[in-house]
């Protein structure tokens, strides 16, 4: 069982201003919930024990105090500020101390939600990435399949070869601790940011990159409309419709 589990919640919430502008997003409300509940729900579904928020704005002392010390989610949580917002793989790197001396490890972004809870019957060697269908894949990284086998990674793609399985590389990663060893031989991107497609292209070229296509739909509440259609989602779920 995996016992250890990142989640990152350092955003500013530019594109869900104004409703961002005095609140985190993540401690925004969705369907009775924070935000943030749903992913640290997703963690505890998994079997984490331990969780570490990594946050990063002026909201972060909101986070602390909504989450507290994780009792009321049965887990424990502690808490990383992360100075320079330089990407999803710097921010990882930055639990190292609480995450190498165990073999795997879940991160997942403070605003992904799945209509289902995530079941992995057992783990693979090196990473597995967590995919799901959407109808607008170009606005995230991309996994294509063939023959049940991942042909490549891309980073919004504007352009997908229809022979292939396209999928959308949802905010949920499972890591080995080669992790930080593959970070440490990475370089900024042109965004000046560590993108996490270069670790996971890192496993893909060793062989170990698996995936796991989840069970219902997956968004990310990070825009206004988001909200709105993870609202629907979500009653949808509750309603069995």
């Amino acid at each position: 069982m995996v016992k250890n589990g990142v989640i990152l919640a350092g955003g500013t919430g530019s594109r869900m201003r104004p409703l961002s502008n005095i609140y985190s997003k993540q401690l925004l409300f969705l369907d009775g919930k924070a935000v943030i509940d749903y992913p640290i729900q997703t963690l505890v579904n998994l079997g984490v024990e331990n969780i570490t928020i990594i946050l990063g704005s002026s909201f972060a002392g909101q986070i602390i105090d909504y989450c507290g010390d994780g009792s009321n989610y049965n887990v424990n949580l502690n808490y990383i500020y992360q100075q320079n917002a330089d990407g999803i793989s710097s921010a990882v790197n930055l639990c190292k101390r609480f995450l190498i001396q165990d073999d795997y490890f879940y991160t997942i972004l403070g605003d992904n939600i799945y209509q289902n809870p995530i079941k992995l019957d057992k783990i693979p060697h090196g990473a597995t990435i967590f995919l799901a269908q959407h109808k607008e894949l170009y606005r995230f990284g991309v996994a294509s399949i063939q023959d049940k086998q991942i042909v490549k990674i891309e980073e919004k793609p504007k352009v997908l070869n229809e022979q292939y399985q396209n999928y959308a590389i949802s905010g949920l990663y499972l890591f080995n601790n080669c992790f930080f060893d593959y970070f440490s031989k990475t370089k900024k991107s042109n965004r000046n940011e560590y993108e996490i497609c270069d670790i996971i292209n890192a496993y893909h070229r060793k062989g170990h990159l698996n995936y796991h296509i989840v069970n219902g739909e997956w968004a990310d509440a990070g825009t206004i409309d988001n909200l709105k259609y993870l609202n629907y989602m979500l009653y949808k779920r509750e309603n069995n419709l």
